[in-house]
Order: C-alpha cells, then sequence, then structure tokens
C-alpha cells in the first residue's frame, strides 16, 4: 500500500516568556510505492516529482515524527 507523508514547515508564535505557539503549513508529500520509490512533491514547484535514493555509504537517518505522525 502506498503511504504519503505531509512535509510541512513550522512557525513559533512567542505568546508569552512561558508559553510558545507552533503553527504547521503544510508545503508538499513524501510518497513512498509498494516498490519501495520515494517521491518527494512540493507545492511550490508543480508538475515536479523528486526522486529520493539513500546514501550508498550511510543509512538514511530515522525520522521521529513523534505526536505528529500521519
Amino acid at each position: 500500500m502506498t503511504k504519503f507523508y505531509n512535509v510541512v514547515t513550522r512557525k513559533t508564535i512567542n505568546q508569552a516568556a512561558a508559553h510558545e505557539k507552533h503553527i504547521y503549513h503544510k508545503v508538499g508529500v513524501i510518497k513512498i510505492t509498494d516498490n519501495g520509490g520515494w517521491f518527494l512533491q512540493l507545492y511550490q514547484q508543480p508538475e515536479t516529482d523528486f526522486m529520493i535514493f539513500p546514501n550508498h555509504k550511510e543509512e538514511l537517518p530515522v525520522i521521529d515524527f513523534g505526536e505528529h505522525e500521519a
């Protein structure tokens, strides 16, 4: 099953010294296909798919989405 992940930017707003608010803006998606392909689509560059390949010398880092996982 193809998986999709949101690509977002985060803006921090300082409302008070002890409290910060984060605003997330969706700027694209990452698509992972059943056959292992990774593709990045950014909304500011429509009609363009970026392909993502692992570095042959190192493993890709593991991304911890925490509570924001899609």
